[in-house]
C-alpha cells in the first residue's frame, strides 16, 4: 500500500503521523523528510543534500529516498539524483522529464560551479549535428566526474583551466569548443555556412575580448565571417 501522510498542521511538521502500511507508524523522522519531499513541486530535480537541513541522518533520508522512489512518488535519476515527476495530463504522454541540459545546471548549482557543453554535444546544441551524444561533455572550472543517468547517457564535466572560460561570450565559448572538436582540416563550407548563422546575431564589438582565448585559426576563421559582411 502506498505510504500515507497525515498531519494536523500542516505548517508544522512535528505534528504528523507517517502510515508506511496503512497501519503501522513509521519512524517520525522519516515521515518528516517524506512529508518535505511531498511539497516540492512536479518537475523539481533534487539530490539527498537538499533534504539535510531537516536535521536528519543521512541514512534515513536514503531510506526515505528509497522507500518514495519505490512507492512512484519520485523518480531517481541517478545515483543521488532524483526528481518530482510532472505528469501530462492534457496529451496523456505521461511523465514529462527533465532535458539533459537541466539536469546538468542541477548538478552545477549544487556544486557551485560553471559548465559550458563541449565537443559532441556543443555540435549538437549549435545546430553542427542533429545526433545527442550518449556522453555529454562539459568543461567545468570544478573537479572532473562523471554521472551515469539510468537510461544509459552519461553527463561528464571535464575540468579546465579557468582561461578557458574566461569568455564573455557563452555562445562564442560553446562555438570554440565544438570548432576545435572538429578540427581545422574538417571544416567544410557547410560548416563555415552554420558559422555565419551562429555569429548573424552576434555583434563584433561584443567578442573582440574573447578573440584574445581563441586558438589562431579558430580566431581568423571567425574574424573572416564578420569581414567579408555575409549577414
Amino acid at each position: 500500500m502506498k505510504s500515507v501522510i497525515i498531519a494536523e498542521n500542516f505548517a508544522d511538521v512535528t505534528n504528523l503521523l507517517y502510515f508506511c502500511d496503512g497501519f503501522n507508524i513509521c519512524d517520525t523522522k522519516m515521515s518528516r523528510i517524506s512529508f518535505e519531499i511531498g511539497k516540492m513541486e512536479p518537475g523539481t530535480i533534487f539530490f539527498p543534500s537538499d533534504l539535510v537541513s531537516l536535521g536528519s541522518k543521512t541514512a534515513n533520508i536514503r531510506k526515505a529516498l528509497e522507500r518514495e522512489a519505490k512507492a512512484g512518488t519520485i523518480l531517481r535519476l541517478a545515483q543521488g539524483v532524483y526528481l518530482m515527476p510532472k505528469i501530462d495530463s492534457k496529451y496523456g504522454i505521461g511523465v514529462i522529464y527533465p532535458s539533459y541540459e537541466e539536469v546538468a545546471k542541477r548538478l552545477a548549482e549544487r556544486d557551485k560551479i560553471t559548465i559550458v557543453p563541449t565537443g559532441a554535444y556543443a555540435q549538437n546544441l549549435l545546430g553542427f549535428s542533429t545526433q545527442v551524444p550518449m556522453n555529454l561533455v562539459y568543461m567545468t572550472d570544478g573537479r572532473s566526474k562523471t554521472i551515469s543517468l539510468l537510461n544509459g547517457y552519461t553527463i561528464q564535466f571535464v575540468h579546465t583551466p579557468q582561461k578557458n572560460m574566461a569568455f564573455k561570450n557563452r555562445i562564442i565559448m560553446m562555438l570554440v569548443f565544438a570548432l576545435k572538436d572538429i578540427g581545422k582540416e574538417n571544416i567544410t563550407e557547410e560548416h563555415v555556412e552554420h558559422i555565419r548563422d551562429v555569429l548573424a546575431n552576434i555583434p563584433f564589438e561584443s567578442i573582440k575580448d574573447d578573440l584574445a582565448l581563441m586558438p589562431a585559426w579558430i580566431k581568423d576563421l571567425i574574424t573572416v565571417q564578420y569581414e567579408q559582411q555575409v549577414f
